[in-house]
């Protein structure tokens, strides 16, 4: 399960905090170019089925994001739970997304619900009957290091800057995150509000998914 804090923030509060955080763990901030094409069919099965399908760039490797489930952004504080499987894709994935890569997974059968699948003799791979099509695409640069939490766990901060694509909208990203890496849900949430309380950033209730999702509705 992704279990993180998001937190909208200026790229000067992010400069700060990555700075502070990085004297006080002794580790190395990265940087890493992101670009993030989520699809569903043109009927929008995943969305109903609350699935989200995204293929994401990270640098040179190419990553193939499942997330379902509820979720819970429905509160204030910047907590964001889902069920997240990831998979290493060849970096022509994305021209020709499927669903046979999940084929092991347990979120496959509702995939296969949602689009159906059909064997492709010519590609050697399974297609959905309804074709995966592109319904919006983030660019960002992240910058990340990991820290350590209050009672020994660790997460993985950081800061994306860059922006969200949707029908004919477009909206900025500028957001710091905590991702748990190691520990439990109540030490993440303490040391978010430090952070919170400290840097007067303020808690990030939508998803990028969700804000892009605005934009469709808004077109």
């Amino acid at each position: 399960m992704e279990i993180e804090l998001k937190y909208s923030a200026s790229a000067e509060q992010a400069e700060r905090i990555l700075e502070d955080m990085m004297s006080e763990s002794g580790s190395e901030i990265k940087s890493i170019p992101m670009e993030a094409v989520y699809f569903d069919t043109e009927d929008r099965a995943l969305r109903e089925r609350r699935l989200t399908y995204r293929i994401r760039r990270e640098g040179k490797d190419s990553i193939l994001t499942i997330k379902y489930g509820k979720g819970s952004d429905k509160g204030k504080s910047g907590m964001h739970k889902r069920e997240e499987i990831n998979i290493s894709v060849p970096s022509d994935f994305i021209e020709k997304p499927g669903i046979d890569v999940l084929d092991d997974t347990p979120v496959y059968k509702e995939f296969d619900k949602a689009v159906g699948g059909q064997y492709s003799d010519a590609l050697g791979i399974m297609l959905p009957l309804k074709p995966l099509v592109p319904v919006m695409t983030m660019t960002f640069l992240r910058k990340e290091l990991m820290v350590s939490l209050p009672d020994g766990g660790r997460a993985i901060l950081s800061y994306d800057e860059g922006e969200i694509a949707a029908g004919s909208g477009k909206t900025p990203i500028s957001e710091i995150e905590a991702e748990l890496f190691e520990g439990n849900e109540e030490e993440l949430a303490r040391f978010g509000e430090k952070l919170a309380q400290k840097y007067g950033i303020e808690p990030l209730n939508k998803s990028k998914y969700a804000r892009g999702l605005k934009l469709l509705e808004d077109k």
